[in-house]
């Protein structure tokens, strides 16, 4: 919405601005209000929020699933289960445990792993798990190229891909991997790339 847009933004590139506010959901959420990170500047301004697209998370999903049903599959299989109640019952809530589990570092995964553009550079936040987390960074005069790939057919149909951003010197390259809009991602970055060289922002 052209409404979230900050002014000094509104008179940059059109095609720069619909990028950013065009189709706005959890995993693509452009000028977010009150986010902040370790190191963020107070003047810095965050203009986009990647998260990895759901269509990542299928397979934990579905497997979170079989496991709920794990209880009614064997018993399906061998009629003595659903006769034993206490098999049952401590199958059931293995099942449950396990699949809640799942379902829980799936939601973490997808909710922290997350990647951000500001007006000053990019950064990319991977927690592989609870106890650990790594953050890269680069500032964006240190950015000299911005390339994105889809991969298979997934990747066309659900607009899914990664987006490189190789970086100068000893600064550290980045990868935005398995996002939505990938070349959208790729036109903001390098857009907003041009307007930082200008002196427009």
């Amino acid at each position: 919405e052209l409404n979230n847009v900050p002014k000094k933004f509104k008179n940059l590139k059109k095609s720069f601005v619909e990028n950013l506010t065009l189709n706005n959901d959890h995993s693509f959420k452009s000028f977010p209000k009150g986010l902040s990170f370790h190191g963020k500047e107070q003047d810095e301004q965050v203009l986009l929020v990647i998260r990895s697209h759901w269509i990542v998370y299928v397979p934990q999903v579905f497997l979170a699933i079989v496991v709920f049903a794990l209880p009614w599959i064997l018993g399906a299989v061998s009629s003595e289960i659903f006769k034993n109640t206490a098999i049952f019952l401590s199958l059931l809530i293995t099942s449950m445990l396990i699949g809640a589990s799942i379902l829980v570092s799936t939601l973490v995964k997808w909710y922290y792993n997350v990647s951000m553009i500001t007006d000053e550079r990019v950064v990319d936040l991977d927690f592989p798990n609870i106890m650990a987390h790594t953050m890269s960074e680069t500032q964006l005069e240190h950015i000299e190229d911005v390339t994105q790939k889809q991969l298979g057919i997934l990747g066309s149909v659900f607009d899914v891909g990664t987006v490189y951003v190789q970086t100068a010197g000893t600064s550290q390259n980045i990868e935005f991997q398995n996002i939505p809009r990938p070349r959208d991602v790729q036109e903001i970055l390098v857009d907003l790339l041009e307007s930082k060289e200008k002196g427009e922002i």
